[in-house]
């Protein structure tokens, strides 16, 4: 197909749609249905020392562990009163990016299940950005609320920081 007829297609506004309401509603329906991506290896001693790090160098204070869900889940009663663990607080904050045309305030990220992206997606990239290849660059590239626990990070050994990344590619 030449150029113009990709333009013409794409600019049409004749196209049908990809999928009916219908379709839509009850892909919705399946989605909303996904079970988060359990947690591996919890046992493992290296993975529970990161999960203690974790809480001494104050992460838990923007990624708070767990939650419970509302009582009153109306579209799904099943998901009411349910102990979930995905690591946020949900809460926007200043990440402390103060360079022009930068966001400042981001929503904390939930953590669970970001240890599959490279078996998921092949690629592991962080951050509300992108910028950050690894965890480790993830914590380094923290500011804000957060610069204390990074610069904590900073101080652990290097067998230190790898429990805690083992611990973050568990959850």
């Amino acid at each position: 197909q030449s150029k113009e007829e990709i333009y013409n297609y794409l600019m049409s506004r004749e196209l049908k749609p990809e999928m009916t309401m219908e379709d839509y509603n009850a892909f919705m329906v399946w989605h909303r249905g996904l079970a988060v991506p359990a947690a591996r290896n919890l046992d493992d001693k290296t993975v529970q020392h990161g999960k203690s790090l974790f809480q001494e160098l104050g992460c838990i204070a923007c990624h708070r562990p767990s939650w419970t869900t509302r009582s009153d889940h109306k579209p799904f009663p099943a998901l009411s009163n349910q102990k979930i663990f995905p690591y946020t607080d949900l809460l926007r904050h200043n990440i402390g990016l103060h360079e022009p045309g930068r966001v400042a305030l981001c929503r904390t990220t939930p953590l669970w299940g970001r240890g599959l992206m490279l078996v998921t997606s092949g690629y592991t990239d962080m951050l509300h950005d992108l910028r950050a290849r690894n965890y480790e660059e993830a914590i380094l590239w923290h500011s804000g609320g957060a610069k204390q626990p990074k610069e904590k990070f900073r101080a652990l050994s290097k067998e230190d920081r790898e429990a805690l990344i083992k611990f973050l590619q568990s959850i």
